[in-house]
Parts: structure tokens; sequence; C-alpha cells
């Protein structure tokens, strides 16, 4: 008993610190044009003041977690070039390194001056959030650009954060131009196009929970069931499936109950197992502990404990590898 006090104490003081939101600042790029008059130091450098800014606007004592740059380059896929990368394709990125919110700034030239421009996405939904450009004859004047624009950039990270919470994600709402802000997408779909797009102006009833099926294996079982999913998001669902589990010559179905909670990627996993054995008689309540990591929006992976209610129930250990239609 008193190991399993313990492990619930540090279950939950995980799920805290996933609670917070992974924010990427992504080394500012040039394009080939540009590159001879701004030096690799320079844009270094821009980023530097960039990732500074974002300390200041989100910082930790708020829940927020700035990426350094040794954060982002060991996440990275081995090979993996962001040089180029633009667009949607900055979303993608920022899902590779487990990031919420991904930014960066790119330099270019517009009728012979220096330009400079920045987006920032946030990832589950591939969604453009924020931007904004300017000009510059060199490169101290970008970097008044950023300083400048920077605060109300990240300050979008809040904006679309509050605006999606489950409380309001999880009732019918009415929405109107007016009440949106200007720099937001309220309506933009869920996770890697999984809502529905909402016209503005109008009163709209949303539809939860919306249901998937999955199959799953791990290491000693295998298993079909129903996801459902009660935030705008990927941030908070209900997995229920009938896994057949297999310890040698012992066989045994069970049945979880699972909520996932945390943010689009990593989830905290909590619920009750029904438990009912082919071989030996042991049937019973178990309590399922874990996490889980959703890779896109087809793919995840928990890590479970199945720990015993009942002193005369054994628990069990589970990895497993979920498809999701």
């Amino acid at each position: 008993m008193k190991n399993f006090k313990i492990t619930i104490f540090l279950l939950l003081a995980l799920v805290v610190s996933l609670q917070a939101a992974f924010v990427a600042v992504l080394e500012t790029g040039a394009d080939p044009t540009v590159k001879d008059m701004v030096p690799l130091t320079d844009r270094q450098y821009l980023t530097n003041v960039l990732r500074e800014q974002a300390v200041k606007e989100l910082p930790a004592s708020q829940n927020y977690t700035i990426m350094t740059r040794e954060n982002i380059i060991a996440m990275l896929p081995p090979g993996k070039s962001i040089e180029d990368c633009e667009g949607s394709c900055l979303a993608e990125t920022g899902k590779n390194i487990a990031a919420d919110y991904i930014c960066q700034a790119r330099i270019s030239s517009f009728n012979g001056t220096l330009t400079l421009s920045a987006e920032l996405y946030e990832t589950a939904g591939n969604k453009l959030i924020a931007s904004f450009n300017g000009l510059g004859s060199n490169i101290s004047q970008l970097l008044t650009l950023v300083i400048k624009k920077s605060p109300e950039f990240f300050r979008s990270v809040k904006n679309d954060i509050a605006i999606k919470s489950p409380t309001q994600a999880s009732t019918t709402q009415t929405v109107t131009a007016q009440n949106v802000p200007a720099n937001q997408n309220y309506f933009a779909q869920a996770s890697q196009g999984d809502g529905e797009y909402l016209p503005p102006s109008t009163k709209t009833k949303v539809n939860w929970p919306r249901a998937r099926l999955f199959l799953h294996a791990g290491l000693y079982d295998a298993g079909i069931g129903i996801k459902l999913r009660f935030s705008n998001e990927n941030g908070i669902y209900m997995a229920m499936d009938a896994r057949w589990v297999s310890f040698g010559s012992n066989q045994f179905l069970y049945i979880p109950a699972l909520f996932y909670l945390g943010g689009n990627v990593v989830h905290f996993v909590s619920g009750p197992t029904l438990m009912k054995s082919s071989t030996n008689g042991e049937d019973g309540l178990l309590m399922a502990l874990g996490i889980n990591w959703d890779i896109g929006r087809h793919f995840g992976i928990d890590a479970l404990a199945f720990l015993p209610t009942k002193s005369y129930i054994g628990g069990s250990l589970g990895l497993d590898f979920r498809f999701v239609f």
C-alpha cells in the first residue's frame, strides 16, 4: 500500500508538469539571396532575442516552457534539416519535437531592402495563430522590429490556449466576429483536420464527443477500442477497449476505461480496469496509471501499469502501440 501511494504521488506530480505548454523558437532562416548580407552569427543573435522575448511573455511561473536550442536539436530526427522549412512544415516540425507551439523568423529582401517575417503555429491543428513582417536597411533595424513586435506575437499563445479551453469546447457556444481576437482563428480545425469548420457570426452546436475506433498491440496484449474526445483539440479524451492479455500460460481479458489528460501530444492516463482470467480464476478490478504519447493523428504509444485494488489480484505492466482510424 505504501508503494502504491508513492506511485500515485509521483504520477500526480508528473501530470502537473505535463500541463505546461511547450514553445519552440527555431533558428532564424535566410533566403539564398541575402545569406551573404546576413551572416549566421547575426541570425543566431536575432533568434536569441526572439527566444528571450518568448521567455518574458510566457514565463515558467505561468506554466510555459520555452525550449532551448539544445532541446530542439536533440529532439530532431537524424538528418532532419529545418533551414528551408516554411509554412505548415513548421507545424510538422513542432510535432516531431513535441512542441505545442513553434515559431520561426525568416530574412529575405524586397526592392533591395532587407525584410523579416515571423510566423507562430499551433502544432496539433497546423494552425497559424500569429505573424508579423517588416523592413530594414540593416540587421540592427530588423532587431528593433523583433523587439517591438514580439510581445504581442507571443501573447497569441495565451489567447489561443484560453480560446480552446475544455470548458468552452464541451458546451454549446455562441460566437460572433466581434468577440474573437483579430489575430486568432477561433474556428480552427481540431488536430490534423479532425474538427469542423464553424462559420463566424452564427450559432452552431458542436456535437461532442467525437468517437474514433482504434487497434492496439503491445508486448503481452492486443485489442480493439473506441476513443471519445472531449476537448476541441486532442487534449482530453477517454478510451474504452477490450484487450486480450497473455502471460505465459495465463490468459486474461482486460476492459479498461481510461482517461487521457494533458496536452495535445503527451497525456497522463488513469482509470479503472475490469479483469477476468480464463485460466487461474483471478477476477476483479485494477487501477491503470501511466503515460501516453500521441504521434500525429493516427499513432500513439501507451506505457501503463495495472495496479491491483485487492491483494490477491496480480498487477501488470504494458507498452502498447495504437493505430486510430
